[in-house]
């Protein structure tokens, strides 16, 4: 009899239809859609936070972020940004997600555009950084790093081209153990970093923010559009379609 009650709810729980948890493509127009995500935009403002139709990855709509020298967020930051999603993860936890971003003009400065930061208590821990940067000649990189905005090393980097839609999905195993926790990060289609990593600290609820971050200020205007953000709980509806 307990062979059988475990071989249905086995049976049960393969049944189960996978669950995207969020997903916005901006299509309703305005941030609606972001209104409840559970953080706080930073300046996202008209001027800022545009939803616009003019450059779109997929239906009529993306939002397009635009960061200016007076965007002061304190005395040592920049931002432009809008909420994103608020999860709970735990050790030995995954998580699975993806959008499309594009940029018409290369990157005047570092723009950190998302990451991923734990909530209090005990402090605000931002465990992984992805950015742009110019690069000598006048290309641009993106990269990922992990610790505050990187700081703990750059674990991949590639050539970024201005004036195409590109996309980032990434499976993240949060742990606190450098040796268990595991980034996978796939650029436009291709798995690109698969790796062993510290990939959280001791808190129990993590934040998105995606925008333009940036640290110390900066005197240039760069501009950033994104679509299409899907988060999930499974990697098949995270990758490229």
């Amino acid at each position: 009899m307990k062979r059988l009650l475990l071989a249905s709810l086995l049976a049960v729980a393969a049944l189960a239809p996978a669950e995207v948890i969020f997903k916005s493509g901006f299509e309703t127009g305005d941030l609606t859609e972001w209104s409840q995500t559970g953080t706080r935009g930073q300046n996202a403002k008209p001027g800022n936070v545009d939803v616009v139709s003019d450059i779109v990855r997929s239906g009529k709509h993306a939002v397009k972020v635009t960061i200016h020298p007076e965007d002061v967020f304190n005395a040592r930051q920049l931002r432009a940004q809008i909420g994103g999603p608020r999860i709970t993860v735990s050790e030995g936890s995954d998580t699975y997600l993806s959008f499309w971003l594009y940029m018409a003009k290369p990157p005047q400065d570092r723009d950190n555009f998302f990451y991923w930061e734990g909530a209090p208590p005990p402090r605000y821990n931002n465990v992984m950084t992805w950015w742009v940067e110019p690069k000598p000649g006048g290309s641009t990189l993106i990269k990922y790093g992990t610790g505050n905005l990187g700081r703990n090393g750059t674990e991949w980097e590639a050539d970024f081209s201005a004036g195409k839609w590109h996309h980032l999905a990434m499976h993240i195993h949060w742990s606190e153990d450098a040796a268990k926790g595991k980034t996978r990060l796939w650029f436009d289609g291709a798995l690109v970093l698969d790796r062993n990593l510290k990939t959280k600290g001791p808190e129990s609820v993590y934040f998105c923010q995606p925008g333009i971050h940036r640290s110390p200020h900066a005197a240039s205007v760069d501009t950033i559009y994104f679509d299409d953000f899907i988060l999930a709980d499974r990697l098949e509806d995270v990758q490229m379609k």
